[in-house]
């Protein structure tokens, strides 16, 4: 259960700036001049050069060349560190099994030595439940020495670790990321007071996999003034509803997540609603209110999203759609629909016409065998007739030997053949006259007869995507 967690979480993570790890992570990456014998180039070049070139070596490679000379470690201290706990694991950590307290110990160790600033932190391979005392020491040295990009995941078990209040604390961060963690209760009065101050340039902020009430999250909005990218991945559905407000937000993300209720209060600047549920039943009311600049969303789902904007529920049954129920400033919309059940389809075609101007449509097309309830499909009926076939199979042996043995089989066969053969062509052509019908007495859709330019159609498995990288065509979409 741990590992499929955080094969989910890992891939909703910012890429890291290193390249992955291979098979030699453990050694240098830079060669010594004693083992070449050969002239030092290297130490020649001015200190800015030197940082550039600090500024790429993992952690413990800066480390091992600032420990060669006193002007080296110089250099290595006045550049920006980057640093990821992966970095510090030895090979032998891996073969024999990793000392958690002991890699924990190294991060404490580079935090220390290093006076900062930290342009990147990526800690994600501890247990933190064991490392208390670490990561509060973490959590002050960042503040202390402005970590601005930090990546903050627990290893489960267990999932609901608390993390330390102080983290309100880092006010020179630009990005966050937070996983598989409790969020510190913000009601309580060890956390900074409300407003600007806290994360007055935080521009990206990631909850991944975390518990935290309503009102904790209408903090994070309140105290995050340049905030631009929010996203939720694989939650637990705590908090549930997630009212969103920011002056400042232009991309919203909803990945995997169980809430019941994502609602864009007042987002002015909000560009993008990137939606992913994972299904299994569950519903997600989305409401659209104040979001005049919403150029891309998706995905909805005819079966799994109630769709509100305004004050009015758009649903098959809705006779029109008013203007005040349109969103003309959408040009991508992502749809999931299945088309053997009629009810979804009816509702798509209600969705359309909410959203006038779109000019790209991606439409996800579940497969029929994965019918979400409503009406069945003919393919749905034949496995049921196959199902009664081989409930029956053995009644059916026994009358076929005694038919052989009459010697009428081939008979049988045959007349059952041009029977079945019957049955099917009239159904099919019923099917398909039903099917004209329905559709030539859709009334006209504005997007569809005026302004779209591309249709994009893929088909669906049951369980979906399973990382943001799955959908990156259309996270990317112009």
């Amino acid at each position: 259960m741990a590992d499929h967690i955080l094969q989910i979480v890992y891939p909703c993570l910012p890429e890291s700036p290193f390249p992955a790890l291979d098979p030699d992570f453990d050694k240098p990456s830079y060669s010594s001049d004693a083992a070449g014998g050969g002239e030092d180039r290297i130490s020649a070049l001015p200190d800015d050069l030197l940082r550039n070139i600090f500024s790429r070596l993992r952690v413990k490679d800066a480390g091992r060349a600032a420990a060669t000379s006193p002007r080296w470690r110089d250099v290595w201290r006045s550049t920006p560190c980057a640093l990821e706990d992966r970095h510090l694991i030895r090979r032998v950590d891996l073969e024999d099994g990793i000392d958690w307290s002991a890699l924990a110990a190294a991060v404490s160790r580079v935090l220390v030595a290093h006076p900062g600033p930290f342009r990147w932190v990526h800690l994600t391979w501890n247990f933190m439940s064991s490392q208390e005392e670490a990561l509060a020491k973490w959590l002050r040295l960042f503040a202390a020495k402005g970590v601005e990009n930090l990546v903050l995941v627990n290893r489960p078990w267990p999932l609901d670790v608390a993390l330390p209040a102080s983290i309100l604390r880092c006010s020179a961060l630009r990005r966050l990321y937070i996983g598989v963690w409790h969020f510190p209760d913000t009601s309580r009065r060890t956390v900074p007071p409300r407003g600007p101050d806290v994360f007055p340039h935080l521009q990206e902020l990631g909850i991944c996999h975390t518990i935290m009430g309503e009102r904790d999250l209408d903090y994070l909005l309140a105290c995050s003034p340049q905030l631009k990218i929010l996203s939720f991945n694989v939650s637990y559905g705590f908090p549930s509803r997630l009212e969103i407000s920011s002056r400042s937000l232009c991309c919203m993300l909803l990945w995997f997540s169980m809430a019941e209720e994502l609602a864009m209060v007042d987002t002015p600047r909000l560009q993008r609603l990137i939606i992913y549920t994972p299904g299994a039943g569950q519903t997600l009311r989305v409401k659209i209110g104040h979001a005049p600049q919403l150029t891309v969303l998706g995905y909805l789902e005819t079966a799994a999203h109630v769709l509100e904007i305004g004050n009015t529920v758009i649903t098959a049954g809705v006779p029109n759609v008013s203007p005040h129920t349109m969103v003309p400033s959408v040009k991508v919309l992502a749809l999931k629909v299945n088309f053997a059940v009629t009810s979804e389809v009816k509702t798509m075609l209600r969705f359309l016409r909410c959203f006038p101007q779109v000019e790209t449509l991606h439409v996800m097309m579940i497969c029929q065998a994965e019918g979400r309830g409503g009406d069945k499909s003919d393919d749905s009926e034949e496995e049921n007739k196959e199902e009664n076939h081989d409930d029956n199979s053995d009644d059916s042996d026994e009358e076929n030997e005694e038919e052989n043995h009459d010697g009428n089989s081939d008979d049988n066969d045959e007349e059952n053949e041009e029977e079945n053969h019957d049955a099917n062509t009239t159904a099919a052509a019923e099917a398909s006259a039903q099917l004209s019908k329905f559709w030539q007495e859709v009334d006209p859709i504005e997007c569809v007869e005026a302004h779209i330019k591309k249709v994009v159609l893929c088909s669906s498995s049951a369980r979906g995507p399973t990382s943001l990288n799955s959908s990156s065509w259309f996270l990317r979409e112009d």
